[in-house]
């Protein structure tokens, strides 16, 4: 018996991780979505971080340059 439980080991504790997940879904979803959505939070809050530091390198790498209508517009 104990051979068999040490040859199946990944599929007993991968069982019991679905039951605790499917656990969780069932009585503590409200929670589970929290985290979720806490996570997705700030994985998106990286990303727009990540293209506004981009952007700003840009913008020092190539200066936007004043027109002519933008001086006349401050004499």
């Amino acid at each position: 018996m104990w051979n068999s439980l040490k040859r199946n080991l990944g599929k007993i504790m991968g069982g019991f991780g679905g039951l605790l997940i499917a656990l969780l879904l069932i009585f503590a979803w409200p929670l589970v979505l929290i985290i979720f959505l806490v996570v997705m939070g700030v994985f998106l809050g990286g990303i727009f971080d990540v293209v506004r530091r981009i952007g700003n390198f840009f913008d020092r790498i190539y200066p936007k340059e004043r027109s002519q209508k933008d001086e006349d517009r401050t004499d």
